[in-house]
């Protein structure tokens, strides 16, 4: 393509709209051989009936900083293509929207520098530094995590009902006792701490959920990126709250305040930790969704863990895992149905294959569906109107980058333009989890209609 069709193609990339005088393109004849200055940048600009840039934004296209220096210009067609691209990011990032963002941030220098200050990457010594709490959170043992939940408690009361004496269900209780103190002490040194970094969100029923989350969170703080920040996240396996109303209530403060939530997908999800992720969207924050990968190594050691814990066989533990992961099974499955009736009958090593292709199947689908399919995996930010995507990823060391990367403002893009039904959407993906972060549709009604009333008080 020659020069001059590029240039006005970059401009309007640029400032997110059509030029009002397309028919002046004709009189670029050319880049400018010695580099594009600002005043050359401005003169293009007024004469396709574009506004003027200050000198800070014309800085901020040269080399991403915004102190001018005289006689600064960008070099060359393809340097011009990656100030571009710099600068539209920071509007999807901000304002959702290249013409609304261009508009502001080409105009207000004070704006500019707001935002510019945003991404600034925070180094890891403002985080090693951080002196300790004063009430530190007491470590609990993952395999003693039930004890705060509620089932528990019903399932003790009901075997001292039955038989008072049971010395067992007495010693536990006293144990339950225990844990619980040392969780509402937790609790208290939750809602003191001066920073919160990381909310943990959970479903958890059963005696292996806790364990499993417990053991999860403390190996993803202690992988290398993340162990000697001296991070501070909620963990929901070590705190207990009797009343469910101040329950709600304290873990509503966490979510206000932490920086970004941690999603973790299990075998079924709840209302709860569903609306704590649109919660943590509304808000304009990041979410990331760590959904396991289910490898037959990993689905097999959970096999036996679940059969020790349960005191159960591991034909019993897979016709669990299997009702957890897909209850329609029982009735769609006619081999399903036979061990159910007959676990006797059950071939362990046909059973275990299905349960691979059960679990691969079912977190598969919920990180497409997270990540792709379900238009609730976009929200908007409530005070803004910009949309958030959820970021997921799928293994270990990759939720521990992406948590590093947001909480030092790290976090890097890449721009997709994507057609759907003659519609031109741009999609600000996140580059760890190659998930969608920011979108602009490319709907002119929809657009229109949306920041003319979304911004505005409501009557």
């Amino acid at each position: 393509m020659r020069e001059p069709g590029r240039i006005g193609q970059l401009l309007e990339a640029l400032t997110g709209q059509a030029a009002p005088r397309p028919e002046a393109l004709s009189q670029i004849t050319a880049f400018p051989p010695s580099g594009l200055g600002y005043s050359q940048l401005n003169e293009m600009l007024l004469l396709l009936g574009y506004d003027r840039v200050t000198h800070a934004f014309f800085q901020f296209l040269v080399d991403g900083t915004l102190d001018y220096k005289p006689g600064s210009g960008v070099g060359s067609i393809s340097e011009f293509e990656s100030a571009v691209d710099r600068a539209r990011k920071l509007s999807l990032l901000f304002f959702g929207n290249v013409k609304f963002g261009f508009k502001t941030l080409s105009r207000s220098t004070d704006e500019l520098s707001y935002f510019y200050d945003l991404v600034q990457p925070i180094t890891d010594d403002v985080f090693n530094r951080r002196h300790d709490p004063v009430i530190p959170v007491d470590p609990i043992d993952p395999q003693q995590t039930y004890y705060l939940g509620y089932v528990v408690q019903r399932e003790l009361d009901q075997r001292i009902r039955d038989n008072p004496d049971d010395a067992s269900a007495l010693a536990e209780r006293a144990l339950l006792n225990e844990i619980r103190l040392r969780g509402l002490r937790n609790q208290h040194a939750y809602l003191v701490s001066d920073h919160l970094d990381v909310y943990v969100a959970t479903s958890m029923r059963r005696r292996h959920e806790y364990v499993e989350i417990a053991q999860f969170t403390k190996r993803l703080f202690e992988q290398e990126r993340l162990q000697d920040l001296k991070l501070r996240w909620f963990d929901p396996t070590l705190a207990y709250c009797s009343d469910r109303i101040d329950k709600g209530l304290a873990e509503a403060l966490m979510l206000k305040r932490a920086k970004c939530t941690l999603y973790l997908a299990q075998e079924s999800d709840t209302l709860g930790k569903d609306s704590e992720l649109a919660s943590t969207l509304a808000q304009g924050k990041p979410v990331v969704a760590y959904v396991p990968s289910a490898t037959e190594g990993e689905i097999r050691k959970s096999v036996r863990f679940l059969s020790t814990l349960y005191s159960q066989s591991i034909a019993a533990t897979i016709l669990d895992r299997l009702q957890a992961l897909a209850p329609t099974l029982a009735w769609s499955n006619p081999t399903v149905r036979l061990w159910i009736d007959d676990p006797k009958a059950m071939d362990e090593d046909a059973a275990f294959a299905l349960l691979v292709k059960t679990a691969t199947e079912h977190y598969e689908r919920r990180a497409s569906t997270l990540r792709e399919d379900h238009p609730l995996g976009v929200q908007v930010n409530l005070d803004t109107g910009v949309a958030n995507g959820v970021l997921v990823v799928r293994n270990i060391e990759d939720c521990a980058e992406l948590i590093y990367r947001i909480l030092t403002s790290r976090l890097e893009f890449t721009i997709e333009k994507k057609v759907v039904a003659d519609v031109t959407y741009h999609i600000l993906r996140e580059t760890v989890s190659a998930s969608v972060f920011r979108v602009m549709t490319g709907d002119v009604m929809l657009t229109n209609s949306f920041w003319n009333f979304y911004l505005e008080p409501s009557e």
